[in-house]
């Protein structure tokens, strides 16, 4: 009982130190920056759970299961509430987040009170539903780049697709896959995959860049915030910073290659700020002041280099 206090204590402290030391550093006021606070908590969570677990698996209580099992719905939760589209661009939405909280809650109070097997489908049923929620959501994302999009949204088709297949096991006399790929290992081994691919998708936000060859003939525009000291007065400097970011974010949509310039993205699409000034405003939601402040900085050929935004 001590050693699952203090695993608790330890996950509890890891997320306060994510929120208070992590997140002021990596958050701005932006779709992207509501989903990395979200992940990070969901990170510090999933490492709980998985702790609560071995604990559970070498002796551990009722309770030990019960907190287990919380933290595991309630991180998958939170990694979706931070998918869906947030109030303003700037905050969480209130609705998913008590959604959330109330799916967690339901499984807690399962692990609780009703048998092992049946709490084990109430589990089985929340991870299908937080799966086939969450991978829409993340496919339909256009705050994340498209390689972090489609690596969490394959990881929660597959996720779903076990979860589902488990339910119909359970649901079924015993059989040679509750003690193989359903086992207590094996739904383990799942967990961590899911939780490792998550964090490589997180990950390949801040990927390197590369600049095409000398040779190609394109002729790229470094389109940045114009104005600059002017909106910072208007909107606030965390804002501007976020329009920057959300416009490095869709110029990567329009143009693998593009690339982080000063107070702007370089890009070698045609148009160039005609393109970004729509796409900001039809996947950002951005304001027409907003939009008008995207400008031309200069155009001319560049060679190759690579960076990390």
């Amino acid at each position: 009982m001590l050693l699952s206090i203090g695993v608790v204590v330890m996950s509890v402290g890891l997320a306060a130190g994510v929120i208070r030391v992590v997140l002021p550093r990596i958050g701005s006021p932006t779709p992207l920056g509501v989903f990395l606070r979200l992940a990070s908590v969901s990170g510090a969570l999933a490492v709980g759970a998985g702790a609560m677990y071995v604990v559970r698996f070498s002796g551990g209580g009722t309770g030990t299961l019960v907190a287990a099992d919380t933290c595991m719905i309630l991180a998958s939760a939170l990694l979706c509430v931070g998918l869906a589209k947030p109030r303003r661009g700037r905050s969480a939405s209130p609705r998913a987040l008590a959604l959330a909280i109330a799916a967690a809650a339901a499984v807690a109070v399962s692990s609780a009170l009703l048998a092992p097997d049946v709490s084990l489908m109430v589990k089985a049923v929340a991870l299908l539903v937080v799966s086939a929620v969450g991978a829409p959501l993340a496919l339909r994302n256009r705050a994340l780049p498209h390689a972090s999009m489609r690596v969490i949204g394959a990881t929660m088709i597959v996720y779903g697709s076990y979860s589902a297949l488990r339910l119909v096991v359970l649901s079924t006399p015993e059989s040679l896959l509750t003690q193989t790929l359903f086992s207590p290992t094996g739904a383990g081994i799942a967990a961590v995959t899911t939780m490792l691919m998550t964090g490589v998708a997180i990950s390949l936000v801040g990927r390197p860049v590369t600049r095409p060859d000398e040779d190609d003939d394109h002729r790229r525009t470094l389109v940045v915030i114009g104005d600059w000291k002017l909106a910072n007065a208007a909107l606030g400097a965390d804002r501007v910073h976020g329009l920057v970011l959300e416009m490095r974010l869709a110029a990567r949509d329009l143009d693998p290659s593009a690339i982080d310039g000063p107070r702007g993205v370089e890009i070698a699409t045609p148009s160039a700020v005609a393109a970004l000034r729509t796409r900001m405003r039809t996947s950002y939601a951005w304001r027409p002041e907003e939009t008008e402040l995207i400008t031309d900085a200069w155009t001319q050929p560049r060679g190759r280099r690579r960076v990390t935004p």
